[in-house]
């Protein structure tokens, strides 16, 4: 009774493994010691897995059929156009070769009709976001070509009288040389989006050529401080 009431527990003993011990039972090498632990050692990724590649977009082949066909669309309007361009010219060249039209109206004509025409000739453009491009080809050749006319590179009579008021092929690199950079803004900036290209080539082109053509025949009170200027073309240029 006394030897159960006067219980202690014991405190339980920590073996580990001594170096006999362990040489005894695994027969290892003497510079070799085992110690085992309760918990497995964590796992360490050495490997670096590199993430995966963005997947490529794909083109499905209607896609790609109508992006051809928006591509042949604005440079048959180019060719197009810059044909129908090159013709205007011709054409009033011609009539002025034949005394047919004077050179001023003649000039005044083909300055109204270049940039209207122009304008018009929008819509049959396709849709993409590179019809803008195509369509700024046309007055950008015309330009290079006052350019070469203008610094007397290439001898074009015909054109120079046409389009210049007094022949002199260096009034190719003002006025005109002007008018097809503003058709170039117009077409890349502002093209079918915002009816400020429209407003302004139709001022510029319509207002002004027309200001001028009624002017010159209808302007006879003449301005006091510009003589050269009259009543009736004071809205535009010089009559």
């Amino acid at each position: 009774m006394t030897s159960l009431l006067s219980f202690t527990p014991s405190t339980p003993s920590l073996h580990l493994p001594t170096f006999s011990n362990v040489r005894h039972h695994h027969r290892l090498s003497p510079t070799t010691l085992l110690i085992s632990y309760p918990h497995p050692l964590p796992r360490v990724q050495i490997l670096y897995r590199a993430p995966h590649a963005p997947p490529r977009p794909s083109f499905s082949a209607s896609a790609l059929r109508a992006a051809a066909d928006g591509l042949l669309q604005d440079a048959g309007a180019t060719a197009f156009v810059l044909a129908g361009a090159y013709g205007l010219v011709l054409c009033f060249d011609n009539l002025t070769q034949r005394n047919l039209l004077q050179q001023s109206l003649s000039r005044k004509l083909v300055h109204i009709l270049s940039g209207l025409l122009f304008m018009l000739s929008w819509p049959i453009f396709s849709t993409s976001t590179a019809a803008r491009y195509f369509a700024s080809v046309v007055p950008l050749v015309n330009c290079l070509r006052l350019l070469l006319h203008g610094l007397s590179i290439v001898t074009n009579e015909g054109l120079v009288k046409s389009v210049t008021r007094e022949g002199n092929p260096k009034e190719l690199l003002r006025g005109p040389l002007y008018y097809v950079l503003i058709l170039i803004l117009c077409a890349l900036v502002f093209w079918r989006e915002s009816p400020v290209g429209v407003v302004s080539l139709a001022m510029m082109c319509g207002g002004d050529g027309v200001a001028d053509i009624m002017g010159r025949k209808f302007g006879s009170i003449k301005i006091p401080y510009n003589q050269k200027k009259s009543w009736a073309v004071e809205l535009g240029r010089d009559g």
